[in-house]
């Protein structure tokens, strides 16, 4: 694409899956504003196209592929909503009641609708806008009530209809989940009507389904509602809202009601009322959320499915996978397992779309398993922090945008990271794969490091096992999700990307499975196994993370909100499951920093006769003093030995080399500080600012080497592969490959 031209559509793709075996197909959804586009598939064993670092290294594939196809522009929808079709609503007609609850996390200036009743492009609804809520017949509104609406508070309503007439109630709550002063607002309906002409049943919760896409999304919770095919007295009203249960007070009244607070994973929720309708989501609402009952005193949607009875609802979420397929590629018997891309093109623009090629089932190539860090690639997908971190910009002056987060930035179709914020602060929790994702690419340099990191980082992996002729097949973390510790048994050694921070417990329980019973780990990187992170039971392309309240974070969960929708596990770190990497790898997260990567000083216990030979050939004194990102081997994100109670570093961990020389400007992750004081927690200050590297033998004969650094591999390709970093790398390599 062109520099100066960010808002304009351009050329963009996204495979169905990330990984497919040999002699299977994968189908790629292509976004071609132009029409007609050409693609061919791309093996890839490095992307680096600066001055002396081994160059783009590719093979263009035979394919089965046409010489071009048919394309035309796609969008992925933006904001989530609910529904349900009954068509015996019109039918059965007035008089009807409705109860509810919301919790409005943005203050709109423009319409925002809580619910709305749709037909032949028209509707009835309630909607808050400018502080007032008001409720909409076909584009007149007959009640309107000034509450002043505040953020992060919640407000019960009543809708009342019968006698020609509509009444709306609403009142804030208190801390307590009282009602405060209630607030109403009662007018005749028009020509006594109160659906919309064409009303076939359809009824939307935060947005209004006009004859094209849904619009005026509502941002905030909505919760507690209850249909009721009667009116209800006022008496009756004001018990509801002060907190009753609904159905307590309306008995068989009621005609419709979801219980939001169970079975979170589900995109469906029952109706409470035995052939009523479900409720239906679309683009991924946030459940195991607090409602408007919580009371702070449990924190589990089981425990307490009536205090979790709410929805979380924002305009700018998107989930992908509602474009149309465009092409199919069959995955040749030939190819060889590894990184490949569709190169997607017009003319004008390109698009390079990763996807991997596993051997064929029962098949193993290799002896060698690459573990590629997919979930963190997809994490960081399209994230935007780069344009929010104005003070590291001014402190380092070293940020560089590329076209793709320029991209990124003007068309929020494509979606958000797991390290933004929705428009209302609140943090992203749901990540897609199935959307472009502009940073999940070759040659993509990244903002924070003026480097290659995570997907285009792990290249300098890839190619150093290319150079060196070592063979090797591939894995994505979805793929180890699903096959668990049968995918990585045939393997003699698995290797990690450079970043592997999002894992799932099978992931994570597969992996401790196959060291404990005889396989060796190469942990070539950093910041690894921190985040719990869970997969959709019935959408695996979405991946869920709550934050919590500690660790190297970009948001904090709100009270109540640790728990996945998910899974019901507790998210946040690993570390707070009792299941720190540390007992997998015997080191963890411990620090950051993004300025000149340092090198590390072996150990005494380096010379020793067990471990000698992994610095067989190494004659310098200092391992990793150049490199291709931050100039080092040790920067980014590092890792270091800690013998925390129960669940840190095993006993019998050896440590091999430790940095030296790392300034303050990395720090220790705050998760293992208890007090702040100043001037104790720089590089050249605090002990716990370094990275270690380890070696730790299993009882079962498996055993782990670990390199805390994100930056170890970028030192691999320089003079030539041969230095230091890719000496000890290959001798541990080669001995992993001949142990098993």
């Amino acid at each position: 694409m062109t520099a100066e031209d960010y808002s304009r559509p351009r050329l963009l793709g996204y495979p169905d899956r990330l990984s497919a075996r040999q002699g299977e197909s994968i189908a790629f959804f292509v976004s071609a504003p132009k029409g007609k586009f050409s693609a061919e598939v791309h093996r890839l064993t490095s992307v680096d196209k600066r001055e002396g670092a081994g160059g783009f290294k590719h093979e263009v594939m035979t394919s089965r592929l046409s010489p071009s196809y048919e394309g035309a522009e796609q969008k992925s929808s933006i904001g989530n909503y609910a529904e349900f079709v009954d068509p015996t609503l019109p039918v059965r007609g007035l008089p009807f009641s409705l109860t509810f609850a919301f919790f409005p996390t943005l203050l709109p200036t423009s319409e925002e609708t809580l619910i709305s009743f749709n037909g032949n492009g028209r509707s009835t609804a309630i909607i808050i806008s400018e502080g007032i809520v008001k409720l909409v017949i076909n584009g007149s509104s007959i009640a309107k009530i000034d509450l002043k609406l505040s953020k992060h508070t919640w407000y019960r309503g009543a809708l009342v209809v019968e006698n020609g007439a509509a009444s709306l109630k609403i009142t804030k709550l208190t801390v307590l989940g009282k009602a405060g002063e209630f607030n109403e607002a009662v007018a005749p309906l028009i020509n006594g009507g109160f659906f919309p002409s064409g009303f076939s049943g359809r009824v939307t919760l935060a947005a209004e389904k006009g004859a094209a896409a849904p619009r005026n999304h509502f941002t905030g919770k909505i919760g507690d509602v209850i249909f009721a095919g009667a009116a209800v007295a006022a008496e009756e009203i004001k018990l509801i809202l002060n907190g009753v249960a609904a159905e307590s007070v309306l008995g068989a009244r009621v005609t419709h009601a979801w219980s939001m607070g169970r079975n979170t994973a589900s995109m469906v929720v029952p109706n409470d009322v035995s052939g009523a309708p479900a409720l239906a989501l679309f683009n991924f609402p946030m459940r195991a959320v607090t409602g408007s009952r919580w009371r702070s005193s449990h924190h589990h949607p089981e425990l307490v499915p009536d205090q979790y009875n709410a929805i979380f609802f924002h305009r700018d979420m998107v989930a992908g996978g509602d474009w149309k397929p465009s092409l199919e590629l069959k995955i040749e018997s030939e190819w060889r397992s590894g990184v490949y891309a569709l190169r997607i093109h017009d003319g004008t623009d390109e698009d390079w779309v990763p996807f991997y090629v596993r051997p064929a089932a029962g098949v193993r190539r290799s002896k060698v398993l690459f573990l590629a860090p997919t979930n963190t690639y997809i994490a960081y997908g399209n994230e935007h922090r780069s344009y929010i971190e104005g003070e590291f910009s001014m402190k380092t002056g070293r940020v560089q945008l590329q076209d793709a987060d320029k991209y990124v930035e003007a068309h929020p179709e494509v979606g958000l990271s797991l390290y933004d914020e929705h428009e209302d602060g609140a943090g992203v929790a749901y990540v897609s794969r199935l959307r472009p994702l502009l940073n999940f690419r070759p040659f993509h340099f990244n903002w924070l490091t003026d480097s290659y990191r995570n997907f285009a980082g792990d290249f300098y992996l890839l190619d150093w096992l290319e150079h060196h002729g070592i063979d090797y097949d591939v894995l994505t973390d979805e793929d180890l999700h699903v096959e668990g510790l049968t995918a990585l048994k045939p393997y003699n050694v698995v290797i990690t990307g450079s970043h592997p921070e999002y894992v799932s417990e099978r992931m994570m329980d597969a992996l401790q499975e196959y060291v404990d019973g005889g396989g060796k780990l190469m942990y070539l990187g950093a910041n690894g196994f921190y985040w719990a992170t869970s997969f959709h039971p019935d959408f695996p392309h979405v991946l869920e993370v709550r934050r919590g309240h500690s660790g190297a974070r970009n948001y904090t969960s709100l009270p109540g909100e640790i728990v996945h929708a998910f899974t019901g596990e507790q998210g946040s770190l690993w570390r707070h499951r009792g299941r720190s990497s540390h007992r997998l790898t015997g080191i963890g997260s411990g620090a950051m920093g993004w300025a000149k990567a340092a090198p590390y000083k072996p150990s005494p216990q380096a010379k020793a006769a067990e471990h000698a030979w992994i610095f067989e050939g190494v004659m310098d004194d200092l391992i990793g003093t150049e490199g291709m990102m931050l100039g080092g081997a040790a920067g980014d994100e590092i890792d270091h030995t800690d013998y925390l109670d129960g669940y840190g570093t095993p006993p019998e961990t050896t440590v091999l080399g430790t940095t030296v020389g790392l300034t303050n400007h990395y720090q220790a992750f705050i998760e293992d500080l208890t007090y702040v004081f100043p001037g104790e927690q720089g590089g050249s200050e605090n002990p716990l600012v370094r990275a270690d590297m380890t070696w730790l033998a299993t009882n079962g004969g498996g055993a782990v080497f670990s390199v805390g650094s994100m930056c170890w591999i970028g030192c691999l390709p320089i003079n030539g592969y041969k230095n230091a970093v890719s000496r000890v790398t290959l001798n541990v390599l080669n001995r992993f490959i001949k142990d098993r």
